[in-house]
């Protein structure tokens, strides 16, 4: 996963990446038909656990903005991809928290296109 952070010293977004163990990534392929063709809506979900592995440790944003390389955190527009050299990354749309239940069960559900 790639977190954009802004460089005010160049003032364009760099890619902050971390690298996150044990997720489930669920492809989702879907179409729509419009009277110019087929349109492709495909989505990807990707089920983060709590105690997922990772390069960094899991922060709240204002922790990420406050040490962007002690944390990580989960914002729409950031990129992820699966695996480390596949070389196809894509834009997280939404996140949602599932924090109920024992620790194996809670997790983050992101969606990207």
């Amino acid at each position: 996963m790639f977190n954009r952070i802004y460089d005010p010293v160049f003032r364009k977004y760099i890619l902050q990446p971390t690298v996150i163990e044990g997720v489930f990534w669920q492809e989702e392929a879907r179409a729509s038909r419009l009277q110019d063709g087929i349109y492709e809506n495909n989505e990807v979900h990707i089920f983060i656990p709590f105690l997922a592995k990772a390069t960094r440790s899991f922060g709240t944003y204002a922790e990420f903005q406050e040490n962007p390389t002690a944390y990580y955190t989960l914002s729409p527009e950031d990129k992820i991809m699966r695996g480390i050299s596949s070389g196809k990354s894509l834009t997280i749309l939404e996140i949602h928290t599932f924090d109920y239940g024992s620790g194996g069960v809670k997790h983050w559900e992101v969606v990207a296109k």
